[in-house]
């Protein structure tokens, strides 16, 4: 992508809404210049060989609220600046939500031999796309401010340690592809108020722990949990309760401690009768062995 010196005072592409360069074969990092698409809608730079960072400033353009950045070689971790695009994490782009779209024609058909068809109009949902990169670090939790986002895929990255339980903020979301890192932890309880998910993946991670109980999570397939430590529905393997295996065996200690307890109540018993038979015999065998004979009749 061009990025040279002579790019830095470039200012053209002012009124640009749109911009695809998908399944381009570019490389190179992602250039500034973008960054003065102040009314740039929707970036697609997916399906290329894309290196370098995320750049922070991606996180102050206006009026982006769909980038595509998916099968490139980008690394680094995931900027936080990004958490805070306006059009997904302020109050002002709620009124839009669901409502965004190009208006201008497109030709489009579906196989080579098909007729071409007129769209007038493009609907583009809130969207962030990442994945099958090689983006490492932790998901940061200020993802969460992003709420009206609907997409978010970061699947095939690097990403490690817990999955943030703010994405539950994220109300309107209805994908949320995660499958493919090395995240660890647990699922977080509060996925359960996603009620709009239609699409949920965390396979192939270091999770562990029961599967949250809703009627969202539980009604994916279970591949979208494989590959993991988790337990409960949809997956086969049931997960112990404190009863189970994980539980001690009470009824087997308690067999140990009786088995090696002291009978004290025979040794009582025992004692009490040696202690009686001594105190009535015990003179009678002194004085016969003193010579006193004693007839009892």
């Amino acid at each position: 992508m061009p990025n040279s010196v002579e790019m830095a005072d470039f200012n053209g592409f002012q009124n640009l809404l749109l911009l695809d360069l998908n399944s381009c074969n570019l490389s190179g990092i992602i250039p500034s210049w973008l960054s003065k698409l102040k009314k740039l809608l929707v970036l697609e730079l997916n399906n290329n060989r894309i290196t370098g960072s995320i750049p922070s400033w991606l996180g102050t353009l206006p009026s982006l609220y769909f980038l595509n950045m998916q099968f490139n070689q980008l690394s680094g971790e995931f900027p936080k600046e990004l958490c805070t695009l306006p059009m997904l994490a302020s109050g002002q782009a709620e009124a839009q939500v669901g409502r965004i779209y190009l208006e201008l024609p497109i030709y489009y058909s579906t196989s080579a031999h098909a007729e071409l068809l007129q769209y007038n109009y493009i609907f583009y949902t809130p969207f962030i796309h990442l994945g099958h990169n090689c983006l490492s670090g932790n998901i940061p939790i200020e993802i969460g401010q992003m709420q009206y986002l609907h997409q978010l895929d970061l699947s095939a990255n690097n990403f490690s340690g817990n999955i943030p339980d703010q994405i539950s903020n994220l109300k309107y979301i209805e994908v949320l592809d995660l499958s493919m890192n090395d995240l660890s932890g647990k699922i977080p309880a509060s996925f359960t108020g996603l009620n709009f998910l239609s699409r949920f993946n965390v396979s192939y991670n270091n999770l562990g722990g029961p599967i949250p109980s809703s009627t969202q999570l539980q009604s994916f397939d279970a591949s979208a949990f494989e590959g993991n430590q988790l337990c409960g529905a949809p997956l086969q393997n049931k997960c112990q309760t404190t009863e189970g295996a994980d539980a001690p065996d009470m009824s087997t200690q308690d067999a140990d401690t009786k088995e090696h307890q002291i009978p004290w109540f025979y040794v009582s018993v025992a004692l009490g009768f040696i202690t009686g038979f001594w105190g009535v015999c015990g003179p009678l065998v002194l004085m016969r062995s003193g010579g006193m004979h004693i007839t009892i009749s």
